[in-house]
């Protein structure tokens, strides 16, 4: 077994791929603290919704659909909070509205132009096997990028998802602040909808974050945490999907819900309200 696993990562795209998984879910994870903290739940399908309308685009315009993808997914992270506070919607009221409409766009526009649905819906399963270095270096630079921003911002980021009211008191740019938030989780949704699609949305982002808040009690040490869970997950996932044959993404989603099953039953026996 050790001689098997040896020769397969002695290939260049499966070190590729374990290095982006692992990176993407030691630091994307960090974003779930936010999704969960802040209710955004519901923007995590709005931007992947976002995502099918952007590949649908991308392929009847004859251009890349994980382009068209990439491009939709942030421009609807960067609209989210001005058109939430412009129409005084809540995010998941102002999620809805692009989640239904984006749905409903992308498949007029397939209708329209013909397109096979199948290869828009091919955006969401991606191929972590086919990453190249180029690809590496954007997830590291990425999760570089969402670590520095926790560092950099920790206080105001901390006061943000407490209480925005005490933190607008406080002189902190809230509005601000929640657009970098959404903005990131934008770009970290995109990139990991690149890696191995939709499911390491899940894996690598959400599952980690809301197990890391069952037993923290600070910030900093619910960020750890999930780094922590989102690392473990995505390595378990890898080595299983590697050694027993199994696809990649849903191995890294089935050990992602495995570490949350385990801190919900743990949390229970130990008296741990999350």
């Amino acid at each position: 077994m050790i001689a098997e696993l040896s020769a397969t990562l002695s290939i260049a795209v499966v070190r590729y791929a374990l290095v982006g998984m692992v990176v993407a879910g030691a630091t994307f994870s960090l974003l779930g603290v936010v999704v969960v903290s802040l209710h955004l739940t519901a923007m995590r399908f709005m931007l992947m919704h976002m995502g099918l309308l952007g590949a649908a685009a991308g392929i009847s315009l004859g251009f890349s659909p994980t382009g068209g993808a990439l491009v939709l997914v942030l421009t609807g992270s960067l609209l989210m909070g001005p058109l939430g506070n412009r129409l005084s919607l809540s995010p998941a009221s102002i999620s809805g509205f692009f989640m239904t409409g984006s749905l409903a766009a992308a498949f007029l526009l397939l209708a329209a132009t013909g397109a096979r649905a199948m290869d828009v819906f091919g955006v969401f399963a991606g191929n972590i096997l086919m990453l190249r270095q180029i690809d590496v270096i954007v997830v590291i630079v990425v999760g570089i990028v969402i670590v520095t921003v926790f560092v950099v911002a920790y206080r105001e980021i901390q006061l943000v998802l407490m209480d925005r009211v005490r933190a607008e008191a406080l002189g902190v740019p809230v509005e601000y602040i929640t657009g970098v938030l959404y903005l990131l989780l934008g770009a970290g949704i995109a990139v990991a909808l690149r890696l191995v699609g939709a499911l390491l949305v899940e894996a690598g982002i959400l599952l980690p974050g809301m197990a890391a808040l069952r037993f923290a009690r600070t910030l900093s040490g619910a960020l750890l945490l999930s780094g922590l869970f989102g690392a473990l997950a995505c390595t378990l996932g890898f080595f299983a999907a590697v050694l027993l044959d199994l696809p990649i993404g849903a191995s890294a989603a089935a050990a992602s819900t495995l570490i949350l099953a385990a801190s919900l039953v743990l949390g229970r026996v130990c008296g741990v309200e999350g």
